[in-house]
């Protein structure tokens, strides 16, 4: 019996007309199909680049010649990165191999780079008192970091027109001067140099018209200098000298007393007495003339001293 075909035929033409049915709803359009996703590229990390400052650690150069290369390379101008990078070098300890004393002239002349170029006063008021404070840091690098305040607080002309940092605040002077009276009385540094460099950094500032005031400085440090102006002080001779120069200028009337014993004192040390007696010259009365006259006539080390204490007391008691 010969079978009919095309029931099969229909059931194929149904089949593949389903297919192709089947096939429009599932798959959406061309346009629409996403973009196959490609892996994000990620930007290798910067290597760090040496900087054209790197030869200041490199101990292989005499010191002399880095000075002359760091002159050079920012003689005209600093980058951001530069200058913290001076600061970073300023707190770390010498390069290994480094002799000290080389590295304390390298050290100055970074400081004096970042007074040139810094522009941010806090900042730079900062990271100085963080100097001057860190015990860990060489008395030398600590007593830099006194001159350099003191420079920027009251700057002498040429200083004032070689940097962009502006004058200080009055709150970030006062921050500035009570930070250093406080290392100036600090027992620890009291056999250092930073108690003569703070002393003659406020004879300065009390001469001179800077603006800063320093009353609330003095005042915090009356105590201590009376101390220093006492016989059987245990402050080293340099450091009393110091003292003994600052009383007549700080605080003329109120230590005018004691400043007339050491200058009167025919045992006492020459050199206490020379700082006393040149005091006197600037806040002594006319009582003062006939004797320090005296000690022009009789004591050769101290003729020169009382001549000029004597002029000049005359000259300002003259004045009216």
């Amino acid at each position: 019996m010969t079978r009919n075909p095309l029931p099969y035929l229909f059931l194929a033409l149904l089949g593949g007309a389903w297919f192709f049915v089947w096939k429009g709803v599932s798959t959406p359009p061309v346009s629409t199909i996403a973009a196959p996703v490609r892996p994000t590229h990620v930007a290798a990390r910067a290597i760090p680049q040496p900087t054209r400052l790197d030869f200041l650690t490199d101990t292989g150069q005499p010191y002399q010649v880095r000075i002359s290369l760091l002159r050079n390379t920012l003689s005209t101008e600093c980058s951001e990165p530069e200058l913290r990078y001076l600061y970073q070098l300023l707190e770390k300890p010498a390069p290994k191999g480094e002799l000290p004393e080389h590295w304390y002239v390298i050290a100055n002349d970074i400081m004096a780079k970042i007074l040139t170029y810094e522009n941010d006063p806090q900042r730079f008021s900062a990271n100085f008192i963080g100097l001057l404070n860190d015990s860990h840091q060489p008395e030398v690098i600590r007593d830099y970091a006194v001159q350099y305040l003191a420079a920027w607080l009251n700057p002498r002309s040429a200083q004032a027109t070689a940097t962009s940092l502006a004058t200080p605040t009055p709150e970030i002077a006062a921050q500035v001067l009570q930070s250093l009276v406080s290392a100036m009385m600090d027992p620890a540094l009291a056999q250092s140099s930073i108690p003569g460099t703070t002393l003659m950094m406020l004879v300065d500032l009390k001469r001179s018209d800077s603006g800063v005031d320093c009353t609330q400085a003095i005042t915090t440090l009356k105590p201590w200098l009376s101390h220093a102006l006492q016989d059987g002080c245990t402050l080293n001779n340099s450091v009393r000298v110091s003292a003994v120069s600052a009383a007549g200028i700080l605080a003329p009337t109120e230590f005018r007393p004691v400043i007339r014993k050491i200058a009167y004192q025919e045992n006492g040390s020459s050199s206490l007495r020379l700082p006393a007696i040149a005091a006197l010259g600037h806040s002594g009365e006319s009582e003062d003339l006939s004797k320090l006259q005296q000690i022009a006539s009789s004591s050769p080390e101290l003729t020169y001293a009382a001549q000029d204490a004597g002029k000049l007391l005359k000259d300002r008691i003259s004045k009216p």
